[in-house]
């Protein structure tokens, strides 16, 4: 896995903050590793931070800046997710 500098809001709380580190950490895998990762836990997450960030602005914002980050896409996984027909989803 790469370290990458993720996005981070300031006024997230620590819970919240766990939570946006285990998307990220979600998408990565589903991008890099063999067996990609848990859809039904991508979609958990991804409904999680749409409670943290409730603004759509800023969802893009987060997405875009994590892309640009890691070329990686967090809509795009959780768009996977949502259609995937295995357990495991990978990008």
């Amino acid at each position: 896995m790469n370290n990458y500098s993720y996005p981070i809001f300031p006024d997230w709380s620590k819970e919240e903050l766990m939570d946006m580190m285990a998307l990220y950490n979600a998408v990565e895998s589903a991008y890099e590793d063999a067996n990609g990762v848990n859809a039904e836990k991508v979609v958990k997450l991804y409904n999680r931070f749409r409670e943290i960030n409730p603004a759509k602005m800023e969802q893009k914002q987060i997405d875009r800046d994590f892309q640009n980050i890691s070329d990686y896409s967090i809509y795009k996984t959780f768009q996977a997710a949502t259609k995937a027909k295995t357990k495991n989803i990978r990008m």
